[in-house]
């Protein structure tokens, strides 16, 4: 009877694990829902065969809540017909409003169905009116976008001073100088001309291939002091962000020193990577090679695409990722706290699983919500006929999904989570936010000369989180450059309000802590901008919250 009682014992374990198992464990899944949502679009590089260099960048893609009433909507950038292109179709920029999960084209009622060759994009409130505006660079003149607050945008690039003739890929808005108003910064590529576009290829066999950017001279970036009135600056010389020569692609902004100024780190392609450390009144000191992410482990200059700053250890110092093409390995850096960087890639597990994939946009970003941060890749080569040429790569590729193991690498789940991760495409620029508002991280893709994709995270997890919105009511309503620290007994992860930058794009302005099995926010620490702390203690998980100087705090969802 007693070794019955015994057996009927470790076999109710058994079943209660077995009911409790699929509750409490985190499942990690995506579902491209773009088309069924009514997200229809479909981006062209205007190509031809003559092999124009633009057509390999793809174009930008902004999450941005134009209209105020809390959600998501969708921006995407497109490009223009180049010489020799016969399409009977109109290419224009895209607008999506979100309709409780639907989206709806508005571009047309909107005036952002702008025609020049669009790049990228980056959203931020500019003039502090309590509305969402757009910076746009293109291979051509850069727009500045003024949102009317009626569901229109208004080109105020003249009277703003804006004047960006350079081929612009990322930029980013940001408060350099900490005076409350949001600056711009503007990476620029290469000097390239339509007009002067070498044949590159093997001319024996007339195979042509779109030519190295080691054939163009490289270009200087911008920054644009926003004047407090309307206009800007361009500050560029005086700032010394126009005293190196490079050819930018990503670009990631945070306070990598932790002296609560924002810093800049620029990848360049085939070029040192830049890192320019602010001294607090928005003057910078290129700082590269001796930090060492100038370069790979190697001494190497890399092909530097997409870049994102997190910290992946939860040591309190931001760490740097960045992403590089086919026959490269991707890039983490650990930040060692006392300026040096360290490239941990190989021993952290993210070297091999990139050498035959080409990455662009990407993120830290916690995926399964269980408080580590996880990596996404969006991949695709350059070379639109690359399997000709190596059959070990392809054009079209997966995506990737690195998840944190909690112990200081990442395993590649990549294959395991499947699906829609697994559909090869031509990925360029991701935007990363809560579309559908249920706590975890959904991926917009806009994929070159493709249909864009809606991944939306169908993980349902059993872990905790919380999201925190930020408004810093008159200077700086966007609170860009805020830290925020989140403390519960499993430990303190923070993070840094920077929505804009990777590769091209602009993502939801809202922090996302996952924090695992913990039940309570014990603390929640806001460093504002310019100064200020404020802390606030014993707040519930799973909502979105709105918090403004001085603590005040309201549930958004």
């Amino acid at each position: 009877m007693v070794a019955l009682y015994k057996d009927f014992k470790i076999l109710f374990i058994i079943i209660l694990f077995l009911l409790w198992e699929p509750i409490y464990s985190q499942t990690l899944s995506f579902r491209d829902e773009a088309i069924p949502r009514g997200l229809t679009f479909i981006h062209d590089n205007g190509g031809t065969d003559q092999k124009y260099y633009v057509e390999t960048m793809g174009s930008g893609c902004c999450l941005i809540d134009y209209d105020g009433d809390k959600d998501l909507d969708i921006f995407f950038l497109q490009g223009a017909p180049l010489p020799g292109w016969e399409k009977d179709v109109i290419l224009r920029n895209q607008l999506f409003r979100n309709d409780g999960g639907q989206f709806v084209n508005v571009t047309g009622e909107s005036g952002l169905g702008d025609t020049s060759y669009g790049i990228g994009c980056s959203v931020a409130d500019y003039d502090n009116d309590g509305d969402a505006d757009l910076y746009i660079t293109n291979f051509g003149e850069d727009i500045l976008y003024r949102n009317e607050g009626n569901g229109t945008f208004a080109d105020v690039s003249y009277v703003a001073g804006i004047s960006n003739s350079s081929w612009g890929s990322t930029a980013v808005f940001f408060d350099a100088d900490l005076d409350g108003w949001l600056d711009i910064f503007v990476v620029n590529y290469i000097d390239y001309s339509i007009k002067d576009n070498p044949w590159c290829g093997e001319k024996h066999i007339n195979r042509r291939t779109y030519c190295s950017p080691d054939m163009f001279s490289g270009t200087k970036d911008q920054i644009y002091h926003n004047n407090g009135d309307g206009t800007f600056s361009d500050m560029s010389k005086i700032t010394n962000i126009s005293k190196l020569t490079g050819k930018g692609l990503g670009i990631a902004i945070s306070d990598i020193d932790n002296d609560s100024d924002m810093d800049i780190y620029v990848s360049n392609n085939n070029l040192m990577n830049f890192l320019y450390i602010n001294d607090s009144t928005g003057i910078f000191r290129e700082n590269a090679l001796f930090a060492g992410v100038g370069y790979n482990e190697n001494g190497q200059a890399e092909s530097g695409t997409g870049v994102d700053f997190g910290d992946y250890d939860r040591d309190s110092f931001l760490d740097l990722f960045v992403t590089n093409i086919s026959g490269e390995s991707n890039r983490l850096y650990k930040n060692d706290g006392n300026g040096i960087f360290s490239d941990v890639t190989s021993t952290v597990g993210l070297g091999k699983d990139s050498f035959k994939l080409s990455g662009f946009s990407t993120k830290l970003v916690d995926l399964d919500l269980d408080g580590w941060l996880d990596i996404f890749i969006v991949n695709g080569h350059v070379q639109d006929n690359i399997n000709l040429i190596n059959k070990s790569y392809t054009h079209a590729q997966k995506k990737q999904v690195f998840i944190n193991n909690g112990q200081g690498s990442f395993i590649d789940k990549t294959d395991e989570i499947g699906g829609d991760v697994l559909t090869p495409s031509v990925g360029r620029s991701a935007a990363f936010g809560d579309i559908d508002n249920d706590g975890d991280v959904d991926v917009i893709i806009s994929n070159s000369n493709g249909q864009a994709n809606l991944l939306i995270n169908e993980g349902k997890p059993a872990n905790n989180w919380i999201g925190i919105q930020l408004n810093g009511r008159i200077y700086n309503i966007d609170s860009i450059g805020a830290k925020v620290q989140v403390k519960t007994q499993s430990g303190i992860q923070w993070a840094m309000i920077n929505p804009s930058g990777s590769y091209l794009s602009s993502n939801d302005k809202r922090l996302q802590f996952g924090i695992g099995k913990d039940v309570k926010i014990d603390e929640i620490i806001i460093d504002w901008p310019g100064g200020g702390i404020d802390r606030i203690e014993d707040i519930k998980p799973n909502h979105y919250y709105l918090i403004q100087p001085g603590g005040a705090i309201s549930t958004i969802w």
